[in-house]
């Protein structure tokens, strides 16, 4: 209702009713809170556009990535979300762009929501988290959103790859907005990377 009246953002509107534009988005940010899967899960669901920034001192490209993500309900769970995410990377000293893919799945059936990686065919002998999916799934982060109102736009992570640590951050920022931040610190990565994340009209 808001966006269909006032467009995406309170700039759009007419100056006379940008006052009550902007606060109505601050009474509608206010009543979002991930405190529950569900919550999460009604968030999260559908497409977004999406727009990456690389920044690798070591291990990795300077650079960016457009695309989108997509969070889509598991045919076999309803509670299990599939995210897909696609894009052009285009890095400094690479003379093409070049596509990249990646999925994960979040599972809002627990508290804190759990993320998993879709595993490569080759680790289908390996015992997997939500055996009834049809893809081979790890454990890789919580969200851990807390349960109090000022605290449940964001959620920090983390993620140990071999020796290199993965420091993560998602934070809410309306209720067409989120930021999934990465920092990597260890002996082969050292970088950030900064994803954004805009829903698409529907």
């Amino acid at each position: 209702l808001f966006r269909s009246h006032f467009g995406s953002s309170a700039g759009s509107c007419p100056a006379v009713l940008r006052p009550f534009a902007s606060s109505l988005r601050e009474t509608l940010m206010a009543l979002i809170r991930l405190a529950s899967g569900d919550a999460v899960k009604s968030f999260l669901l559908g497409r977004w556009k999406l727009a990456k920034t690389l920044d690798y001192r070591m291990g990795g490209g300077k650079g960016s990535m457009s695309g989108s993500a997509l969070f889509t309900e598991m045919p076999q769970r309803k509670d299990v979300l599939m995210y897909e995410e696609r894009g052009l990377v285009e890095l400094q000293g690479v003379g093409k762009p070049f596509e990249a893919y990646r999925r994960y799945i979040f599972n809002t059936s627990v508290w804190p929501v759990e993320v998993y990686f879709v595993d490569d065919p080759t680790k289908k002998h390996l015992p997997s988290l939500l055996p009834e999916l049809d893809c081979h799934t790890s454990f890789f982060i919580p969200l851990s959103f807390a349960d109090t109102e000022d605290d449940s736009k964001s959620c920090s992570c983390s993620h140990l790859c071999v020796d290199d640590l993965y420091s993560g951050a998602l934070t809410i920022i309306g209720e067409d907005r989120f930021d999934w931040k990465w920092s990597i610190q260890g002996p082969q990565k050292d970088g950030d990377i900064v994803g954004s994340y805009m829903r698409e009209a529907s």
